[in-house]
């Protein structure tokens, strides 16, 4: 019982460091979009992928640890330890409920953020330009189909 204490623990200390990075990650993307600095919002973007797959890896540790144990029922598998050992997988948990829950705050606030900010852009580019609603243009000024994805304007607009 004490070996499959010590592994739960170690598992879920695990998940709640990947997700306190993710949420520091997280946080450095929301001020490379502030900062336009798109160079910078790779990275980060591709480093919240890293993290995200990292805790996908332990949350399947985790499942492999606790057969058939969800989030719901984890306080009747923790139930099954020691006072002690119990309290500190409860904690464990709740600590994790909480960082999952700012994580997803985090962001839904700046996905909010960007859907507001190309709303704007759009609203803005329609209004000065009327006759090109709706087109992109390349840098040589030539129409360019709309399945490129997202643009990217300069702060020289």
């Amino acid at each position: 019982m004490a070996v499959e204490f010590e592994r739960c623990e170690a598992v879920l200390n695990a998940e709640l460091l990947a997700l306190a990075e993710a949420g520091e990650v997280q946080t450095l993307v929301a001020e490379a979009v502030k900062r336009r600095d798109w160079v910078d919002f790779d990275a980060s973007i591709e480093a919240v992928n890293q993290i995200r797959t990292r805790v996908e890896e332990l949350e399947g540790e985790r499942l492999a640890l606790m057969p058939g144990v969800t989030w719901r029922d984890f306080y009747g598998f923790a139930g099954r330890f020691p006072d002690k050992e119990r309290q500190i997988l409860c904690g464990l948990y709740r600590q994790i409920r909480l960082e999952t829950a700012r994580v997803s705050f985090s962001a839904a606030a700046l996905a909010s953020y960007l859907g507001e900010a190309r709303a704007i852009v759009s609203g803005l580019i329609e209004a000065a330009f009327p006759e090109k609603r709706g087109k992109i243009y390349g840098r040589s000024g030539v129409e360019q189909s709309a399945g490129l994805g997202g643009i990217v304007l300069d702060r020289r607009f």
